[in-house]
């Protein structure tokens, strides 16, 4: 059994203890693209996968030959409307009554199936795909991990060019074209490269600001190998830092590794975030702290499950999650480091290694 095929059989088992007669995903804007390549490997933006007793793969005639190439399915091509299309197939299946993802279908869409699917019930049942794709098959952590070794591979690149007087946005571009050239599909994300004083926001996005010497400069980057993200953040200063950067940098990395240390099956993403948050309160940094401990990465680079005050999640072995405590002191600098972890039932296996044991220092004269 080829692993897609394997993937469809358990979210049929999944859902079909609902009393449904079929599972319906539909990618029509891109938005249920990572769950259509989970469970068909088709790498398209438009693709409808229909679930049940007989399974069905539509697409239209831009993506016909790609799928048939990609998707270990029968191809049917639609054209023009295709709602009423699909709807007339699933009336000729017998199909009275059909589950949907809740959490990525649009209101509009579920309205216009509805409206033209009469003697058709359609019905909302969660997140079953992302579900399952919570936990990583062997495979699946391969993929991620030689994503995470080509985001490293860039770092090292690319802190060696880093000088006075280069913009942000400069070492982001820069670095995004290396991961192309080198084999990346994409960027798992925009890439985060803030200096000085932008490195106090988290999801700053690199702008025209310059490097300057004696800053911090922060890098949040990951690149997207065969479909698989990376994510992992380090920082390094541009010249001698001052004591209070160094006494940060020390500070985040105890809380850093507290959290790798917690993490094992059947631990609560919740406690993972408190023993990695308790190193910070301690010192009476924790209001410099307002994020969550980490998230899952997988086909996108923000999933389930989540480390964080109000997660509800328990871990589970498979899991693949970001550990990364920060500090944050507006206008001045920031400093934030990020490991991609796979959960064991007994600990985790870090699959980032990039040298953090102190703060690295580039450019000394």
């Amino acid at each position: 059994m080829n692993e897609y095929l394997r993937r469809r059989k358990e979210l049929w088992e999944k859902v079909q203890s609902q009393g449904l007669e079929a599972f319906l995903l539909v990618n029509v804007e891109g938005s249920e693209q990572p769950n259509l390549r989970y469970l068909t490997g088709f790498t398209g933006t438009f693709g409808i996968l229909v679930l049940g007793e007989e399974t069905l793969f539509l697409t239209d005639p831009r993506y016909t030959e790609q799928a048939q190439r990609e998707v270990d399915l029968a191809v049917e091509e639609v054209r023009g409307r295709w709602v009423p299309q699909l709807i007339e197939r699933l009336r000729k299946l017998g199909i009275k009554r059909v589950g949907m993802g809740s959490a990525r279908t649009t209101l509009q869409l579920f309205e216009e199936l509805k409206k033209a699917g009469q003697g058709v019930e359609f019905v909302p049942v969660g997140s079953p795909v992302e579900e399952l794709r919570r936990v990583k098959s062997e495979a699946e952590i391969q993929k991620i991990k030689k994503a995470v070794e080509l985001t490293e591979a860039g770092l090292s690149w690319i802190i060696k060019k880093l000088r006075p007087g280069m913009t942000e946005r400069e070492v982001a571009l820069e670095l995004e074209f290396w991961y192309r050239k080198e084999g990346a599909d994409d960027v798992a994300f925009e890439l985060i490269v803030a200096a000085g004083p932008q490195s106090a926001m988290p999801h700053h996005r690199a702008s025209a600001h310059p490097l300057r010497e004696g800053e911090v400069v922060l890098f949040d980057i990951g690149a997207k190998v065969d479909g698989y993200c990376a994510d992992i953040t380090r920082v390094v200063a541009l010249g001698e830092p001052g004591k209070e950067v160094r006494d940060a940098y020390k500070l985040v990395l105890a809380a850093n590794e507290a959290g790798i240390k917690a993490i094992k099956a059947g631990v609560s993403g919740k406690d993972v975030d408190a023993e990695a948050r308790k190193v910070i309160e301690e010192v009476g940094l924790g209001e410099k702290f307002g994020h969550g401990l980490g998230h899952g990465v997988g086909l996108e680079v923000h999933e389930g499950p989540r480390l964080s005050t109000t997660s509800e999640d328990i871990l589970v072995g498979g899991n693949v999650v970001t550990v990364e405590p920060g500090v944050y002191f507006p206008g001045r600098f920031g400093i934030r480091i990020e490991d991609l972890v796979v959960v064991g039932e007994d600990g985790a296996f870090v699959l980032s290694t990039f040298p953090k044991e102190e703060l690295l220092v580039v450019g000394r004269r």
